[in-house]
C-alpha cells in the first residue's frame, strides 16, 4: 500500500507537511472504517432491489435499461452531496470549506470514486456478486502501482508477489483458469453469458473497471490529510456525482445504437424499486461513503486499506444467503489470493508502522528519564 504521507511531486512536500501536524486518532478511524466497508458492502442488496423486476432473478431483467446502474451511482453521489452541504451548514464551517483550496488531489479522488462505484453498481447488476466485489478489490494494488509510477515509491519482493497473486486471483475468480472435474485446466474463452446473468461478460468488464478507478481513487485520496473531512467531503461528493454522470452518459448514448437499445434508462421503478433505490442513495452513499473520508483521515493507509477488504465478505454473504449464488472451489481460490495479495502488504506495513511507534515511543521514555538522571546527578554534586 502506498505510503500516503510521502508526496514527491510539485507542491506535495507543504501537503505533506500540513498533513503530518495532523493527530489521527486510530481508534475512531477503525469504526468509521468498519461502517463505511459494511454499507459498502450492501451496494448488490440494494442496487438489485432498486432496479429488477424480481428482485430474486436476475433473469427476468430490470424496470429500466442495462445503464440505469450507473444512475443509480449518479443519485447515490448526490445524496452525498445534500447530506454533507447539510452537515457543512449544521456545523458552521461554511467558511472553512471556503477557505479550503481545491486541488486536482481532491478533485480527482472524487472523481475517480464516482466513476468507479457507477461501474461497479453497474457490475453487480450484470454479473455474481463474487466477481463484482472481488474485481473491485484489485483497487488496492493499482494504488500501489500509480505510488511507484508517480511518487517514485520503491516495490518490495513481497509486493511484487502479492501483485501477481492478485492477477491469477483474477483468472480463477472469471474462471479462465481453476479445476473442475477432470482436474486443473486453462481456458481463456470469457463465458460471456449465463441464464441468471445474460450479459455477464460486459459485468466483469465493469468489475474490473470498478477496480481501476477504485485504486486510483485511494491514490488521490492520499494526499491533502490536513483538509476538514467535512469541507473535503462536499467538494469529493460533487466531483463524484460528475464521475458517475459521465458514465451514465456514456452508456445511456450506447443504446442510441443499433443493437443496443436495451442499455437506454427507459426507467419505469416499482414503489418497492424506490424504497431499494433511496436506501441505495443514503446506506451506501453519504453514509458509507461520508465514513470513508472519516477512515482515510484518521488510518494509516495500511489500516486503510486492511479494514477495508471486510466489504467483500459481508457482500459475498449477501450473495449467498439472499441471492443464493453458490460459491464454486475457483471462485474461493481467486477470493483468497485476491484478499491476500491486497491485504498482506497492507498488513505487513501496519505491523512495522506499529514497532516504529514503539521504538518511537521507548526512545522518547529513555531520553526522558536520562535527562531526569543527569539532573538529579547535577542536584547531587551541588
Amino acid at each position: 500500500m502506498a505510503d500516503d504521507t510521502k508526496i514527491k511531486q510539485t507542491g506535495g512536500s507543504n501537503e505533506s507537511e500540513a498533513s503530518s501536524k495532523y493527530q489521527m486518532k486510530v481508534g475512531w478511524g477503525t469504526i468509521a472504517m468498519l461502517i463505511s466497508a459494511t454499507g459498502m458492502g450492501l451496494v448488490p442488496l440494494f442496487s438489485r432491489w432498486a432496479t429488477r423486476t424480481d428482485m430474486f432473478n436476475g433473469a427476468a431483467g430490470f424496470n429500466a435499461g442495462d445503464s440505469i446502474g450507473a444512475l443509480m451511482a449518479v443519485g447515490r453521489m448526490g445524496m452525498g452531496v445534500v447530506f454533507f452541504v447539510i452537515l457543512l451548514l449544521a456545523t458552521h464551517k461554511v467558511s472553512t470549506f471556503k477557505k479550503l483550496k481545491l486541488t486536482p488531489a481532491i478533485a480527482l479522488g472524487g472523481l475517480m470514486i464516482g466513476m468507479s462505484l457507477a461501474c461497479y453498481v453497474t457490475a453487480t447488476l450484470l454479473t455474481t456478486v463474487s466477481n463484482a466485489v472481488l474485481f473491485i478489490y484489485i483497487g488496492p494494488v493499482v494504488c500501489v502501482l500509480l505510488a511507484r509510477i508517480f511518487r517514485k515509491e520503491p516495490m518490495s519482493v513481497l509486493q511484487w508477489i502479492c501483485l501477481g497473486a492478485v492477477f491469477i486471483g483474477m483468472l480463477f475468480g472469471n474462471n479462465l483458469i481453476g479445476f473442475n472435474e477432470s482436474g486443473f485446466f486453462i481456458d481463456f474463452n470469457l463465458v460471456p453469458s449465463t441464464p441468471e446473468f445474460p450479459q455477464k461478460g460486459i459485468g466483469d468488464a465493469f468489475g474490473l473497471l470498478s477496480g481501476v478507478f477504485y485504486g486510483a481513487s485511494m491514490f488521490f485520496n492520499g494526499y491533502r490529510k490536513d483538509a476538514d473531512t467535512t469541507a473535503r467531503g462536499v467538494w469529493n461528493f460533487i466531483f463524484a456525482v460528475l464521475g458517475a454522470g459521465i458514465i451514465t452518459i456514456i452508456l445511456n448514448s450506447l443504446g442510441a445504437n443499433p443493437g443496443m437499445e436495451n442499455w437506454a434508462l427507459n426507467i419505469h421503478f416499482t414503489t418497492f424499486n424506490w424504497i431499494g433505490a433511496v436506501l441505495l442513495w443514503i446506506i451506501c452513499g453519504p453514509i458509507a461513503l461520508g465514513f470513508l473520508l472519516v477512515a482515510g483521515r484518521n488510518l494509516p493507509a495500511a489500516d486503510y486499506g486492511t479494514i477495508a477488504y471486510w466489504e467483500v465478505p459481508v457482500a459475498i454473504f449477501v450473495g449467498l444467503v439472499v441471492f443464493g449464488e453458490a460459491l464454486t472451489i475457483n471462485t474461493i481460490i481467486g477470493g483468497i489470493l485476491i484478499i491476500g495479495g491486497g491485504a498482506v502488504p497492507s498488513i505487513r506495513g501496519m505491523i512495522v508502522a506499529r514497532k516504529q511507534r514503539q521504538q518511537a515511543e521507548i526512545a522518547e521514555h529513555l531520553a526522558e528519564r536520562l535527562e531526569r538522571v543527569e539532573e538529579e546527578e547535577a542536584k547531587t554534586l551541588k
